[in-house]
């Protein structure tokens, strides 16, 4: 009697099935799909790219409210003007040597004086800062001096300027001398182009018609400006400029195209007639421009939304 029982022909044909089931590739669905694969991962890397340029596009060309925070946080560490680090640790010194009896109050005040004062303008995107011994003119006094009068004549090609603010060095500054004032005023017109920016126009003092001045380029601080300088003799200053009247008076113009806009940075200096200041001696005109340029170095300029669709007068 045989122990091996006979296999039917059907048996057989399903033992050699199943063993040629096992012997397939497990993956063999995935691998016939490799080009509907390479075609998806190819999408999604397209998408993630135009993600990543709109977040760039957002930052860089319409800048948030943090990133302006930002910027005047920035404008807020500019090192003091007028004024060195040196200054504050002689006070500090001379404080703790015990040769100075003052309150320690007084001690504070002075130490206070030698941090500047910070003017920023979240509309226009622009900040600088300036000595605490300054005197800041803004609102609707952005354009004029401490008498009322017009503290800077501007030297733009065309109309449509709007005044941010004026920095004044008052005549105390330099007592004893035959300084009257000194003066930094900033407007912004959005209504030229970068070409016209960087031409200056200014009335002749001979003739009172417009002339055009030469620019030069220059680097104060962060920024290549263009700048012109007007040199008046020293004789009054014409009333119908409405200016302070009594003196010389020098000018100087910088002009620098950002946001679309023309942003001017006019510094004026006015002396007085030695014959009629007893007991003075003449001011150091380049002295005085020198700290009208710490200002102008402190300056910062930031991308703003739209300097043209900003309709008020100033930009606080």
């Amino acid at each position: 009697m045989s122990l091996h029982t006979p296999i039917s022909g059907n048996e057989e044909h399903n033992a050699s099935r199943r063993e040629n089931q096992l012997s397939e590739p497990v993956f063999h669905v995935v691998e016939s799909q490799d080009g509907a694969g390479a075609e998806r991962a190819h999408v999604i890397a397209i998408c993630i790219g135009l993600f990543i340029f709109a977040i760039v596009v957002s930052q860089f060309g319409r800048p948030s409210r943090a990133r302006q925070a930002e910027f005047l946080r920035g404008a807020a560490k500019v090192q003091a003007l007028g004024k060195t680090a040196k200054n504050v640790d002689a006070v500090r010194e001379v404080s703790a040597s015990g040769a100075d009896a003052r309150t320690e109050s007084a001690k504070i005040a002075e130490e206070k004086e030698l941090t500047p004062a910070v003017y920023a303008s979240r509309k226009y995107g622009v900040a600088w800062q300036f000595p605490r011994t300054y005197v800041l003119r803004k609102g609707a006094n952005a354009g004029l001096d401490l008498y009322g009068h017009n503290a800077t004549a501007s030297a733009m090609a065309s109309p449509g300027r709007v005044t941010l603010a004026t920095v004044i060095i008052p005549a105390r500054v330099y007592a004893g001398t035959d300084f009257q004032m000194a003066a930094l005023t900033v407007r912004v017109n959005a209504q030229v182009s970068q070409e016209e920016c960087g031409k200056f126009r200014r009335a002749s003092s001979d003739t009172g018609d417009e002339v055009e001045l030469m620019p030069s380029l220059e680097t104060v601080g962060a920024i290549d400006f263009a700048e012109a300088d007007v040199a008046a003799p020293d004789t009054n200053v014409a009333e119908g400029d409405g200016l302070a009247t009594g003196g010389a008076t020098q000018e100087k113009f910088y002009h620098v195209y950002e946001n679309e806009a023309c942003y001017e940075f006019a510094m004026r200096v006015n002396t007085g007639d030695l014959a009629s200041a007893r007991n003075s001696t003449r001011v150091d005109r380049d002295e005085v421009f020198d700290r009208l340029e710490e200002i102008l170095t402190s300056v910062t300029i930031v991308p703003v939304r739209d300097v043209a669709g900003v309709s008020e007068a100033h930009g606080n």
